[in-house]
């Protein structure tokens, strides 16, 4: 018959423990202001031209042109990707800070493990696709035809680029997050395969 010891972190470890949680915390807050930045941003991304499309006589004949971020899918996908990690985070702040209360035994890290790779991927997903588009946007394709238009939206094109460098900024606090998580799901597996052992 084996004894179960749970073993609690004292005296130094425990100080290294709480400022892990910190720093977690610290770096969720950072990375949920730079996805719900990034989301709000591009969400209200809107730029409104009037160009002069023919002339007849003296008189100018004027069409009013408007670029949107709901006009490319890809700019809807990268808006709805960094509103859930947005989401993601901020319920991960809420159990960093209200989970000492309850113990889950090592099922609450292999879930935020999970769940942060997840949206790590979700938001990569999301900040690639809308780079793109961007990319597409500001310089065309001259193969397909496809003309470029930041010369003619320029506020439009200036602000998804704000955007798009506070996801990156997001998908590498992501990036950092999920390497903790896992750090600790394998620092616990392990601790809990030596107090296994006779």
């Amino acid at each position: 018959m084996a004894l179960q010891i749970e073993e609690k972190p004292t005296g130094s470890m425990a100080v290294v423990e709480r400022k892990k949680d910190w720093v977690v915390l610290v770096l969720r807050v950072v990375a949920f202001l730079a996805t719900a930045a990034a989301t709000l941003v591009m969400a209200l991304n809107k730029q409104t031209i009037t160009l002069v499309v023919a002339t007849i006589g003296n008189t100018p004949i004027k069409a009013s042109l408007t670029a949107k971020f709901q006009h490319t899918p890809a700019f809807v996908f990268f808006v709805v990707a960094n509103s859930m990690v947005s989401f993601h985070n901020l319920l991960m702040i809420a159990v960093n800070i209200f989970a000492h209360k309850f113990d889950y035994k090592g099922l609450g890290l292999v879930t935020v493990a999970i769940l942060d790779m997840a949206n790590v991927g979700l938001v990569s997903g999301g900040v690639n696709a809308a780079v793109f588009m961007a990319e597409l946007g500001k310089n065309g394709n001259d193969h397909a035809r496809w003309n470029k238009i930041c010369d003619k939206f320029e506020s439009f094109c200036n602000q998804g680029a704000g955007a798009l460098i506070a996801s990156f900024i997001g998908l590498a606090l992501m990036l950092i997050i999920s390497s903790i998580s896992i750090t600790k799901l394998v620092k616990l597996k392990s601790t809990h395969l030596q107090l296994a052992q006779p």
